[in-house]
């Protein structure tokens, strides 16, 4: 088999990931059931907001129900720190690229050093840009939202997916199975070389991404830190990162053209829950068998929710995000390109000369 072969299937090969159906319908009641009690009461846009307190749910999908009653509390306090954050900061370019990046260090040294795994920084990130984005007065490119409400939606939909993973502990035969798995209720701190080694890189990438998007402009940083951790917070191999750099890339784009065919057609309503509930539930299923199909669903997800279906938002939202997503991967290939050399620099220099017993 040829090296382009070879890429191509490590690009798009499907890795085994038992039970990961569960998860994704787990995460998919989570974020659409309280769109859908919001679009019965006449505030459809406020329950795609609160499917992003939803999100909650897509952490810790490995564990046992207990353990993740248990840690789930600590993550949404996580979500309910970054949202803060994006609203105070929102309107302003440097406030926002500080906070931003301060949540984006942060959380990847925590996921880091608490196996907390993916999405990691992800969706702490996204929701403190995102949040700034929707309350920042129109004048600084927001939507100019209520922050109160804002806030508020987002707690709602945090308890909606607390409530989807521990509900179903109430049930007597749901008790019993997840009693037969194994449950850590505490948080073990194990910060290994390779997770040092990994957060140098994501600080590294995460500096020269806000200094990237210190010149774009405001509410950029956000995503263009989406496709730098995306491709850099999953381990420590140099070939890998590559690999996940382009289905990154891969995967933004063709989310991207699939999010340009809702310009053919608008969903509204109902259609529009139903959509982003069949594209949250196949990320969820695919994000630990393959980057680049997981990425082709989760962003016209990301879209819709933070568009709310508008035509005109989508069509200028798909053109930035992809773009955005094109120079963080541009950021990851630098970091990843000054990892290369750094090694082949160290392997060219000679060995240090060996002291004799009485050398000065």
């Amino acid at each position: 088999m040829n090296r382009a072969a070879r890429t191509l299937r490590e690009l798009t090969a499907v890795v085994p990931s038992p039970g990961s159906w569960v998860a994704a319908t787990q995460a998919t009641l989570a974020v659409v059931l309280p769109a859908v009690v919001f679009a019965a009461a006449g505030a459809a846009s406020l329950g795609l907001l609160a499917s992003f307190g939803a999100l909650v749910v897509m952490y810790l999908s490995g564990r046992s129900r207990r353990e993740r009653a248990a840690k789930l509390p600590v993550i949404a306090a996580g979500f309910v720190l970054g949202s803060l954050l994006g609203i105070l900061t929102g309107d302003s370019l440097t406030a926002s690229l500080l906070a931003i990046g301060a949540v984006a260090i942060a959380f990847s040294f925590l996921s880091l050093a608490f196996d907390v795994g993916p999405p990691g920084a992800i969706f702490p990130v996204l929701t403190t840009g995102s949040m700034g984005q929707l309350t920042a007065p129109a004048s600084s490119g927001g939507a100019a939202m209520d922050p109160g409400v804002v806030l508020a939606t987002i707690v709602v939909g945090i308890l909606a997916g607390y409530a989807a993973v521990v509900a179903p502990l109430l049930v007597p035969a749901v008790r019993r199975r997840d009693a037969l798995a194994p449950a850590d209720h505490g948080w073990t701190f194990t910060f290994t070389p390779e997770s040092a080694r990994i957060l140098a890189r994501l600080t590294v990438g995460i500096l020269l991404a806000l200094l990237v998007s210190a010149a774009l402009g405001l509410h950029h940083a956000a995503w263009v830190l989406l496709a730098v951790l995306g491709i850099l917070q999953k381990d420590a191999d140099v070939h890998r990162g590559t690999i996940r750099m382009a289905q990154r890339v891969l995967g933004t784009a063709l989310g991207g053209a699939l999010a340009l065919l809702f310009l053919l057609w608008t969903p509204e309503r109902l259609a529009l829950l139903t959509i982003v509930g069949v594209l949250v539930f196949g990320f969820v299923a695919l994000v630990r068998r393959n980057l680049l199909f997981a990425l082709m669903l989760v962003t016209p997800m990301a879209l819709l929710l933070v568009t709310g279906g508008d035509r005109d938002r989508l069509l200028e939202s798909v053109l930035a995000r992809v773009g955005d997503t094109a120079i963080g991967a541009v950021v990851a290939v630098l970091v990843l390109g000054a990892v290369l050399l750094s090694r082949r620099a160290g392997r060219r220099l000679p060995a240090s000369p060996t002291h004799t017993k009485g050398a000065v």
